[in-house]
């Protein structure tokens, strides 16, 4: 029996599993790809690892620190394998998995969930027209390209001004596409400003803010989407449709966590979020079930959801080792201007302090504030410069929210 399985073999699924083999603990990971990585495979643009390892690495060559230390480790993974069902309620965990040797039951005393997440696709964004092809995902053509050196097109349209989209634009610019058009619903780009300078005004890509695809237009193949304006609140302003002759569509629409697994063993899933509701040290609502990664939550770097497994094996750990929790679980819940956040509960007994990751709702300065539920102020975190499209994260000394039965994080604007 392993003390811990890891489903995912991704970045933070092999984190996790690093993290607790060094610790001792016997695991395993099952990935049902031919190899380890994940997505960071087809990532070959630089920018990763600069928390972990103190330098900006490509997407294949962070992945190949971490893989390098589950070879050494001993660590045992199944690859090609899919996970058929898991039964998590009681102390003793069993995995079906199907690989190439055919059907296996594992056993584990505990699971870390890493299995990532999957893209939004043309018709949850309600895009109009016949279903052609040269409509893509930007992961997908990430994949077409820097795998398979296969372009999407020569005459390309991106939807979404978000970080993979930018980075995206800026890949197929370099690899010769004949037009390129950015197109996003918010007033500026919703993404990193470094990669709106370093992929967008450093090549002087076009790009139109406050527009949308109404409709996608092509039989066989795409000939052309019809563009609309949008107010502030993203409703077609009539009368500023527009024909744009392409002939490749690319979505970069958003991120949404692969829960359908977790919701199979009644995992409690976060309707902010769209990831599972967890505590301090990611443990979800099944005792002795973990999550990490952009499961849990959308992070902007790898290197944060690595620290979210790296959390996660923390947990793990305590629950193995069989340590007190509170009576009374401390709820930490989103307040005002706070569009995501987690952890969602505080549970275990420690002295170590919450590590809280949230989404703020407004840009510019402002504070960040911990309160109780009569509305007294706990903790303040000023912050320069807020945005929806970063990530922020604070740390919660335990002491301060002791007396409290919830916890209310807000953003004020100053």
């Amino acid at each position: 029996m392993k003390d811990a399985v890891v489903i995912g073999g991704g970045p933070s699924g092999m984190a996790a599993a690093v993290r607790l083999a060094e610790k001792g603990y016997d695991v395993a990971i099952i990935e049902r790809k031919e190899e380890l990585g994940g997505i960071l495979d087809q990532c070959i643009h630089d920018g990763f690892g600069t928390k972990i390892f103190g330098v900006a690495l490509s997407g294949p060559e962070f992945a190949g620190e971490f893989i390098e230390r589950v070879q050494k480790l001993g660590i045992d993974v199944y690859l090609k394998t899919y996970v058929k069902s898991v039964e998590a309620g009681g102390k003793v965990k069993e995995i079906t998995a199907v690989g190439p040797e055919g059907v296996e039951i594992i056993k584990t005393k505990s699971i870390v969930y890493a299995i990532g997440c999957r893209e939004r696709h043309q018709f949850e964004i309600k895009i109009g027209g016949t279903r052609p092809a040269g409509v893509y995902t930007a992961g997908m053509v990430q994949r077409l390209v820097n795998l398979y050196g296969i372009l999407p097109g020569k005459n390309v349209v991106i939807v979404g001004g978000g970080d993979v989209g930018m980075i995206v634009a800026r890949h197929l610019y370099l690899e010769g596409v004949d037009s390129i058009l950015v197109v996003f619903p918010e007033e500026f780009f919703a993404g990193l400003p470094r990669n709106v300078q370093q992929c967008i005004l450093d090549f002087g890509l076009p790009y139109r803010p406050r527009t949308v695809v109404k409709e996608i237009i092509g039989k066989d193949r795409v000939e052309g989407v019809i563009l609309v304006q949008v107010n502030e609140k993203w409703n077609p302003i009539p009368g500023t449709e527009e024909f744009y002759p392409c002939d490749a569509v690319i979505l970069s629409v958003g991120l949404v966590p692969y829960t359908e697994k977790l919701t199979d063993i009644g995992v409690e899933i976060d309707p902010r979020t769209k990831g599972p509701v967890v505590n301090e040290f990611f443990e979800t609502t099944v005792r002795g079930v973990f999550a990490a990664g952009n499961l849990v939550q959308i992070f902007d770097y790898v290197d944060d959801a690595v620290e979210s497994a790296y959390l996660a094996t923390e947990g793990v750990e305590k629950y193995l080792g069989g340590e007190e929790r509170l009576e009374c679980p401390i709820f930490i819940n989103p307040g005002e201007n706070v569009r995501t956040l987690t952890p969602h509960r505080v549970e275990w007994k420690d002295e170590r302090p919450i590590t809280a990751f949230l989404r703020p709702a407004l840009e510019g300065r402002a504070w960040i504030i911990v309160r109780n539920e009569k509305g007294e102020v706990l903790k303040k975190f000023f912050r320069q410069y807020v945005r929806p499209s970063t990530l922020e994260r604070i740390e919660i000394s335990r002491d301060v929210m002791e007396n409290a039965e919830e916890v209310f994080i807000d953003v004020r604007g100053l």
